[in-house]
């Protein structure tokens, strides 16, 4: 800023100035050049009058204490306005950021470490699920899912335990991850079952649309094309891919149908016992070199069981909450 003329300034210091002369001198004052000047100038006249000059040597009297209060006033004012100016100017693109982040905040988890559901699923129940994004899933009996509250900025990732069949909504920047255990999938958009019970020796996992990745406790891929399904072994950390199966058959629990499809006795007492909640006793070994397929859309257990003995020669009998297997 220009240096006022030295007659403005004394005018100003002695009162006698306009308005507008007043508010230029007093915004030079407020530059350290101008702060400079007056503090000299200060300095000059207590000397003088410490010699015990009565007068300055201009031509006016010396600036009352009141005018001299009104310009550092006005200076002040100048300076604060001036900080506060700066401030709003390396605030304010803070504030837009952080009220971006918030408002991005209440639909996603941006810095991760959100709280987590779990849901878990008795034997003899099953339940629908519905995801903050949309996408559903279908939970069988005796299964266990966890989830954010708030899925992340760059994944959509849950945790399952048992069986459970999924439609993805698609986002190809947020891929929908189902981990399970040592392994996991990856998905955009997707339909497919899942079957991961921790107590079993291999995950089942058959694809009806879309296209999906399981990564292997090895960290192999190993991608799913619509009609196929893989079998995963725990122990061997190895999948075996099935081309053209029937995947609609796999998830058929969801809409309360009971399937089997070459299931041993074993096999098919282990879905049962989960799907009704009962203990299966097999009092005959020889029950054991049967296998069965067999599908039913009558959920009574009682119907099933006289069902399941039109098969094989083996009988069920349900009695105090316990099906005993017999030979016939």
């Amino acid at each position: 800023m220009n240096r006022p003329a030295e007659d403005v300034i004394h005018k100003v210091l002695a009162g006698l100035s306009s308005e507008e002369e007043a508010g230029r001198v007093a915004a030079w004052f407020s530059t350290s050049e101008g702060q400079s000047y007056l503090s000299q100038r200060m300095e000059d006249d207590l000397a003088r009058l410490s010699k015990g000059y009565e007068e300055l040597a201009v031509n006016h009297p010396v600036p009352s204490e009141a005018i001299y209060h009104r310009i550092m006033k006005y200076i002040r004012k100048k300076q604060i306005r001036r900080i506060c100016f700066r401030a709003a100017a390396v605030l304010l693109p803070f504030l837009l950021i952080g009220g971006i982040f918030f408002q991005l905040n209440t639909r996603v988890n941006l810095l991760g470490g959100a709280d987590y559901e779990e849901v878990y699923i008795p034997k003899g129940e099953r339940l629908q699920f519905m995801f903050q994004d949309g996408s559903k899933a279908y939970i069988n009996a005796g299964s266990k899912i966890r989830y954010p509250k708030q899925f992340g900025l760059l994944d959509r990732k849950i945790f399952l335990e048992g069986e459970a069949y999924f439609v993805v909504n698609p986002n190809a920047s947020r891929p929908f991850i189902v981990e399970m255990g040592k392994t996991s999938i990856r998905v955009l958009g997707t339909s497919f079952n899942v079957t991961a019970y921790p107590e079993e020796a291999y995950i089942y996992v058959s694809l009806d649309e879309g296209k999906i990745n399981m990564i292997s406790a090895a960290k192999k891929n190993n991608y799913l094309n619509p009609g196929e399904k893989i079998v995963y072994d725990k122990h061997t950390d190895s999948c075996t891919i099935i081309k053209d199966t029937d995947t609609k058959s796999e998830s058929l629990w969801k809409n309360d149908v009971i399937t089997f499809k070459n299931a041993s006795l074993q096999e098919m007492i282990k879905a049962l016992n989960r799907w009704y909640n009962v203990p299966f006793v097999v009092e005959d070994s020889r029950a054991h070199t049967y296998s069965y397929t067999f599908t039913s859309e009558n959920t009574l257990l009682e119907k099933v069981l006289l069902d399941l003995e039109k098969i094989a020669p083996v009988s069920f009998t349900y009695a105090n909450d316990t099906v005993r297997v017999r030979m016939k």
